[in-house]
């Protein structure tokens, strides 16, 4: 007959070898990043989100095969539940900043230092079998352990608060950064990071309730399944962000310093030279055809037209009645009707054309492509 622990014993393995192989990736990453110093932190401090975490994991291995070892090691699974979450919210908010300068809260370090302390003191004044006998549901003599029941209590809703709460700030901030990206990036469909909000909602419906369940020892979740159900999210998220990672699937918006032209941005009047006009724009992008690089941003154009990024968006919000990754992707599905009716590309396949276009990917262009259907379908509806 199988042993049910040993299952469970692989299954919150899985996640630890996962999460360690990607961490060696993100360090190698890194090193071969060492000329950029923003990417090159961003890996370090994946690497060391990714250490934490299997610290996490090998804290509930310990649950599965050894109650005296999973006591000893309480306060060290009882920091890393909390701290993994906050590291990947930091993380996540690094990669969603929409340009302005925000400070992290300490309350998301003081909360599981406190917490940690409290375990330390527990650990201190109550001995280590009566640890094992409240984690692990054994009678035992004695009210000395109340104190230690009170905390491992706290350390279930722990679990399911942080793992609820954090997903859902992260999604948060995902939804605030694909509403902005719109507006700065001509390819937001890659750099929207959908892939990012798929784990958040996946780890917040399969995680909390299964794995809090088995913690605290609720006899419908005492079951291998629910090991692997807990476990296979946090295996797959590890996996969707180093791959992201390793293929820069995400673009983080940098600051914009502050300058004369910003102060433009408040009253275009004082300073004519910041102001467009509808014809020296089109003209230009008639001319210079920057929709053909495949990563413009607006900062680019901003640049170029001796502007500010944040009137030029609203210039063409106005003008245009769309965003600047609409109106982008709109001049490469025209220049890309101008490429197909050339002669000499008769013989070009339709992808070689997208590229030339200025789509990153025929994938990027199939999305302009249904879009701008979907607005023409509406169009004709309301006529």
């Amino acid at each position: 007959m199988i042993d049910m622990k040993l299952i469970e014993a692989l299954a919150f393995t899985a996640p630890i070898v996962c999460a360690l192989i990607c961490m060696v990736m993100m360090l190698m990453d890194a090193s071969a990043r060492r000329r950029n110093a923003q990417e090159k932190k961003l890996r370090l401090f994946l690497a060391l989100t990714y250490f934490v975490t299997s610290l996490g994991w090998l804290g509930m291995v310990f649950y599965a095969v050894s109650p005296r070892i999973f006591a000893f090691y309480y306060t060290v699974f009882l920091l890393t539940l909390m701290l993994d979450q906050v590291m990947i919210y930091r993380f996540v908010s690094i990669i969603t900043g929409t340009g302005e300068r925000r400070k992290f809260n300490r309350l998301h370090l003081i909360i599981p230092i406190f917490f940690t302390i409290i375990s330390v003191i527990s650990d201190i004044t109550v001995p280590l079998e009566q640890h094992k006998a409240v984690i692990f549901l054994k009678e035992s003599g004695g009210d000395s352990n109340t104190w230690f029941r009170l905390t491992y209590t706290l350390t279930t809703f722990i679990f399911i608060i942080y793992n609820t709460l954090y997903p859902l700030l992260n999604l948060r901030n995902i939804r605030r950064y694909r509403r902005f990206i719109v507006n700065y990036s001509s390819d937001a469909y890659n750099t929207s990071l959908g892939w990012l909000a798929v784990i958040q909602v996946l780890i917040l419906i399969t995680v909390p309730l299964p794995l809090g369940g088995l913690l605290a020892g609720v006899p419908s979740a005492t079951f291998s399944y629910v090991a692997w159900v807990g476990a296979l999210p946090y295996l797959v998220n590890y996996l969707i962000l180093c791959y992201n990672l390793l293929n820069d699937n995400y673009l983080i918006i940098q600051p914009e310093e502050a300058d004369a032209g910003e102060e433009a941005v408040e009253d275009t009047s004082a300073n004519p030279a910041t102001a467009l006009d509808r014809k020296l724009f089109e003209r230009y992008l008639h001319e210079r055809k920057p929709y053909l690089n495949p990563n413009l941003r607006i900062t680019d154009l901003a640049t170029e037209l001796d502007t500010n990024r944040c009137y030029l968006s609203g210039f063409i919000n106005k003008e245009y009645g769309m965003n600047f990754c609409r109106l982008i992707n709109r001049l490469r599905l025209q220049e890309l009707d101008r490429l197909r009716q050339l002669s000499v590309n008769a013989k070009r396949t339709n992808i070689d054309l997208v590229l030339r276009a200025g789509f990153s990917s025929y994938r990027s262009y199939l999305r302009a492509k249904t879009e701008e259907d979907k607005l023409s379908l509406l169009k004709v509806f309301e006529k």
